[in-house]
Order: structure tokens, then C-alpha cells, then sequence
């Protein structure tokens, strides 16, 4: 199944004009697909960079993207902010005539919701489960501009359950070490996890873990804290965007 991914997504960056890659802007890097940049780069296309999902941080922290990452367009797919600058970006790089957009990148990022923004309603089909998107589909925008979208992949070796379900590319359902990888998020975002939640801010995450399991009363027989099950609630928030980075 993965062979017949990176297919689609090599025979969309040979069909494409322009190539854009989706990203979260929680987690930019990490959701940066460098094996994906280099083909866009050795075929010589234009790469855009879209960071998805901008209304869940702060402004500076875009700031900070947008002048490593040229050319990228902060959007928020599901809030309806930024498109405009997306088609800007887009048309400034077109060719004449028609041209062919490719959408890429790590599954759930929300390449479908890029495109249905762009479109102005839905033509690609959604969903929250990652990986939704089987195969190559072609999508016309308006009468010169038509979208390649294409099924979400990992890098060819990436095996880290823990970033997968942080960057919500394994959906929290999925994750066979929620325990795990829910620590691997406090460790990363302890402060906005503990304002979120109205827990102590601790160095060991296991310990947040514990209070967050208390403070949501998840607890098993003898009343110690259910960490197995608040892990998993935490994932769930999380990757619905309910815990934000900008409070």
C-alpha cells in the first residue's frame, strides 16, 4: 500500500506546475516531508509551503516560519483564513494557460481542506480519519487552475508512533503506546498543556499525566489516576484543535 502512495505522489509531482506542501503549524518541522522536497526540488518545480491550522498559535511564531520557509502561506483551512494569499502565491508562480496545483504531505495535515477553501466548496472529500485520500484525484478550481490532490505518506523509514499521533497523523484511536505518546506531547508542550487542563506545570510528564487523569476524574478500582484512558483523551483533544498554542 505504501508503494502504490509515493507512486501517487511521484506522479503528481512529474504532472504539476506548482507543488504545495501542507504542513501544521503546531508542529512545522516535524511535519515537513524532506523526501518529498527533494523530488519537488531535483524535478525543478516551485515548492509553496501552506501551514495549516494558523489559528491555534501565536503570530510570532508564524513570523518566525515565514522567513524560513519562502515562499509559505499561513491559512486556516477550517476557519476560512488565508485562502486569498494561497491563490496570490499560487497565480504569482502559474504558468500560462491551465496549470496543475499538486497538494502533498503527512496524512490529516488537511490537504482536502486546502483544496475544498480554494475550490469555495467541497470537492474533495474530508474526513478525520488519516490516510482518507486513496489515490490521485484531479479537481477544477476555475479555468485555467486545476488541484492534484494525493493520499497523505511518512517518510519512507519514519517510524515514530509517538510524532505521528503528536502531529495527528495517526488518528488517537490508532495509537497502539497512547501512554507513550501522550508524554512525548507534555514534554513538548508542558505550559500549554497544564493551562489548558488547570494542572501543575512538572518535569516529569508521567506526573502530568497522573494529574490530568486526576483532574478529569479518570481513575480505575482504588481510585489510582487511569492514565491509560486520559492519554488517550489527551490525544483527542489535541488533534481536534482543542488545546491551543495561543490561549
Amino acid at each position: 500500500m505504501a508503494k502504490n502512495f509515493w507512486k501517487a505522489v511521484n506522479d503528481v509531482i512529474k504532472e504539476a506546475d506548482i507543488l504545495v506542501e501542507v504542513l501544521d503549524a503546531r508542529f512545522v518541522e516535524e511535519t515537513r516531508n524532506k523526501e518529498i522536497e527533494d523530488k519537488v526540488k531535483k524535478a525543478g518545480k516551485v515548492l509553496i509551503y501552506v501551514i495549516n491550522k494558523c489559528d491555534l498559535v501565536e503570530k510570532t511564531q508564524m513570523d518566525k516560519w515565514k522567513q524560513k520557509l519562502k515562499p509559505s502561506v499561513f491559512i486556516s483551512a477550517k476557519e476560512h483564513m488565508g485562502t486569498s494569499y494561497l491563490r496570490t502565491a499560487i497565480m504569482k508562480n502559474a504558468p500560462s494557460g491551465t496549470f496543475k496545483v499538486g497538494i502533498l504531505g503527512y496524512p490529516n495535515t488537511g490537504k482536502s481542506s486546502v483544496i475544498n477553501s480554494l475550490k469555495g466548496k467541497s470537492s474533495a472529500k474530508t474526513s478525520p480519519i488519516s490516510g482518507y485520500t486513496k489515490g490521485m484525484q484531479m479537481i477544477k478550481v476555475s479555468k485555467r487552475m486545476y488541484l492534484l490532490d494525493t493520499p497523505g505518506v511518512f517518510p519512507y523509514k519514519e517510524k515514530d508512533e509517538a510524532k505521528h499521533a503528536m502531529i495527528a497523523s495517526k488518528t488517537f484511536q490508532d495509537v497502539k503506546d497512547p501512554e507513550g505518546a501522550a508524554m512525548k506531547l507534555i514534554e513538548e508542550k508542558k505550559e500549554v498543556i497544564a493551562q489548558h487542563y488547570g494542572i501543575p506545570e512538572d518535569e516529569d510528564p508521567w506526573e502530568m499525566l497522573e494529574a490530568l487523569a486526576m483532574k478529569l476524574n479518570r481513575k480505575k478500582k482504588g481510585g489510582e489516576p487511569d492514565t491509560y484512558t486520559t492519554a488517550r483523551l489527551l490525544l483527542q483533544d489535541w488533534q481536534k484543535g482543542k488545546v491551543k498554542l495561543s490561549q
